[in-house]
C-alpha cells in the first residue's frame, strides 16, 4: 500500500502562537487535537512524499490543480509573523506519476508553478505543526481542490488509492468547515454552518461519504466552508483503503470549525 497515512486538518493562522499572541488559547481544543495527531504521526514511519490538499492554493474550474515549483517558499508575514517561515521541496518525478494516475482514472489535471506559498494558509499552517513530527520535513505535492465538483473530488480520492510508484506517501487534507456558526462569525451566520459541520464530522467517524454526497445544496452553500472537498478526497481514500478514522477534535470558537482527524493504514 502506498499510502502510510491521511489526515484532516484546520488552518487557522491564529493557532500560531506568534500570530495568535495568546489567542490561540481560544482555540484551546483544536490546538489539543493538532498536536494528539502530530504525536501519532511521528510514531508512525516517516512517509516518503506527502500530497498536500489545500483549498488555498492556486485553481483551475473542472480540474484538480497541481503546483509543479520546484522550490516553495512562504511565510506569516502577512499575519505579523513573518520570522516563521518555511521552505519545502517538490518531487518533480512524483509530480507526474500522480497525474498520470488521476488521468487513469479520468480526473482532470491541471498544473502551475506558484514559489510563493505566503498567502497559502491552508499549506503553511499545518506545516507549522508538521515540523515537529518530522525532524526534516519529506517533499511534498501542492495540489487544490477547489476546481473539482462534489463527486469528482469523492473519485479522485478513490483514485488515489490505485498509485504506486515505489513511495510511501501521507495526505494532508487541509480545510476548515462552516464559517458561519455564530453571528460574528467571519462570513456571517447561517443556521446551515452547524448542520454542515455536524454532517462532517458524522461522516468521518462512520467513514461515510454519502452523508456528505446526500447534503442538500443549500446546507453546503450556505455553510460558507473550504474544507468539504478536502475531506471528500480524504474519504474516497480511506474508502479503498479500509480501516476507520479517529476524529481527534472539533470546535468553533471564532464562529469557523475546526477538525483534526487521522486515517493510518
Amino acid at each position: 500500500m502506498s499510502w502510510s497515512w491521511a489526515a484532516l486538518m484546520p488552518h487557522p493562522p491564529i493557532i500560531i502562537p506568534d500570530v495568535g499572541r495568546g489567542r490561540e488559547n481560544e482555540a484551546a481544543i483544536t490546538i489539543i487535537g493538532v498536536k494528539g495527531l502530530i504525536h501519532k504521526l511521528s510514531e508512525i514511519e516517516t512517509p516518503d512524499r506527502i500530497l498536500i490538499v489545500s483549498p488555498h492554493q492556486p485553481y483551475s474550474l473542472g480540474a484538480f490543480s497541481i503546483n509543479r515549483a520546484e522550490a516553495l517558499h512562504g511565510s506569516f508575514a502577512p499575519f505579523g509573523a513573518p520570522s516563521v517561515a518555511f521552505r519545502l521541496r517538490t518531487p518533480v518525478a512524483e509530480v507526474g506519476s500522480l497525474a498520470a494516475c488521476l488521468s487513469s482514472a479520468d480526473i482532470p489535471v491541471c498544473f502551475h508553478e506558484t514559489l510563493d506559498m505566503t498567502r497559502d494558509q491552508g499549506t503553511l499552517v499545518p506545516l507549522y505543526f508538521l515540523e515537529k513530527a518530522y525532524k526534516d520535513l519529506p517533499p511534498a505535492v501542492l495540489s487544490s481542490p477547489i476546481g473539482l465538483d462534489i463527486e469528482m473530488a469523492f473519485e479522485m480520492g478513490r483514485a488515489l488509492a490505485s498509485l504506486e510508484d515505489g513511495n510511501k506517501w501521507g495526505l494532508l487534507a487541509s480545510g476548515d468547515l462552516s464559517h458561519r456558526l455564530k453571528p460574528g462569525a467571519p462570513a456571517g451566520f447561517s443556521p446551515e454552518g452547524q448542520k454542515f459541520d455536524d454532517a462532517v464530522v458524522e461522516a468521518l467517524k462512520k467513514r461515510d461519504a454519502s452523508i456528505l454526497r446526500g447534503l442538500p445544496r443549500k446546507t453546503i452553500e450556505s455553510a460558507g466552508e473550504c474544507g468539504l472537498r478536502s475531506v471528500l478526497i480524504m474519504l474516497g481514500l480511506c474508502s479503498e483503503l479500509g480501516g476507520s478514522i479517529d476524529v481527534l477534535s472539533y470546535e468553533g470558537p471564532f464562529g469557523v470549525g475546526y477538525c483534526n482527524a487521522l486515517f493510518s493504514g
